[in-house]
């Protein structure tokens, strides 16, 4: 089995294009992806034959049909929109994309049309506060969370109606931190009801309890993705994954360059394993779809770095690296068919 990987350059117009071997982890380069604009944020549907990119130079959320032999994009269409978007993902159902805007602070729903296009006017608007990074829903598709950045230093919570796209208040509306932490991504754990959250000024991860009734988050554990003792007026954090059984979280630190590790304990806890040193401003990290390898990308470095997870302790292992890009900040994985 193999991946198409794609990278997403904010400072190029262009994808850069892998084949990862599911195997090994090797990735071989394929030519790049010529784009009408710079590109931001990724989404694929749950099959991969579509993807969903932010064209940030021209405002558009662009569609494409995926040829997955052989990893080739194929535009449908576009819609315009006033901001573009820091943050796309599709529905469970794969009838909605969901985005958020960081100056505008809202977040909208465009429908997908059954040909692959999107509806050139959101479905729904909703006004948040300034700072909304990210947003996902729940294995249920049934609530979704946005989280923003100081400030407001909140995560918002919202029903999801996933026949009509529609996104409400949840009750309460937000939560937000003791300490101005700055909730950016998240990630819901595989198997059981935690979500955690990584939070770009405070420089920590936060693990909190999601009641899958009622759709609400509450945060039992508060930790830092730094070094003790290391300080730094550049540092943040930018991006959060974990290990397909649940077992290890990866989180990005910039500023001290190093993918902070971490294991996940019986009752959902976290306890620091220590750092990989990694790209220049490591702004995304991904997991791949086997749960075998971590990528990193390097806002300032233009390089992607492939590592190896051991499964008994978590470390990683330096594998490859490869000139991408010019401010790579996004890493999508679409399944490859012989």
């Amino acid at each position: 089995m193999s991946y198409h990987v794609y990278i997403s350059n904010s400072g190029s117009e262009y994808l850069s294009k892998f084949v990862m071997d599911a195997e090994t982890g090797k990735l071989t380069p394929e030519a790049d992806i010529p784009l009408d604009s710079s590109p931001g944020a990724v989404a694929t549907t749950a099959d991969g034959t579509l993807m969903f990119i932010c064209l940030r130079g021209v405002k558009q959320y662009q569609s494409f049909r995926v040829d997955k032999s052989t990893g080739a994009l194929s535009s449908i269409g576009a819609a315009s929109v006033d901001q573009a978007g820091p943050y796309l993902k599709t529905d469970n159902t794969d009838r909605f994309l969901l985005a958020t805007y960081y100056g505008a602070g809202a977040v909208s729903v465009h429908k997908i049309n059954d040909d692959g296009s999107l509806s050139q006017d959101p479905i729904q608007w909703i006004e948040t506060e300034e700072h909304a990074h990210s947003i996902q829903l729940d294995r249920t598709n049934r609530f979704a969370f946005v989280p923003h950045t100081n400030p407001p230093n909140a995560i918002y919570q919202f029903r999801f109606d996933e026949a009509t796209g529609q996104l409400s208040a949840n009750d309460p509306a937000k939560i937000q931190p003791e300490t101005p932490e700055g909730p950016r991504h998240f990630i819901f754990h595989p198997t059981r009801d935690l979500l955690y959250s990584i939070n770009e000024n405070g420089c920590t991860v936060s693990a909190h309890h999601f009641d899958p009734d009622k759709g609400t988050l509450s945060s039992f554990q508060v930790i830092s993705t730094l070094p003790e003792g290391w300080d730094s007026d550049s540092k943040s954090t930018a991006e959060i994954c974990m290990t397909q059984d649940g077992r290890f979280l990866y989180a990005s630190n910039r500023g001290h360059d190093s993918i902070a590790i971490f294991s996940v304990n019986e009752d959902g806890t976290l306890t620091a394993h220590g750092h990989q040193p990694t790209e220049a401003t490591p702004r995304f990290i991904e997991v791949d779809p086997t749960g075998n390898f971590v990528l990193s990308v390097g806002q300032n470095s233009g390089h992607l770095s492939t590592y190896k997870i051991n499964h008994e302790n978590g470390q990683l292992e330096q594998m490859e690296r490869f000139e991408v890009g010019e401010s790579p900040l996004w890493i999508q994985f679409v399944e490859k068919q012989s």
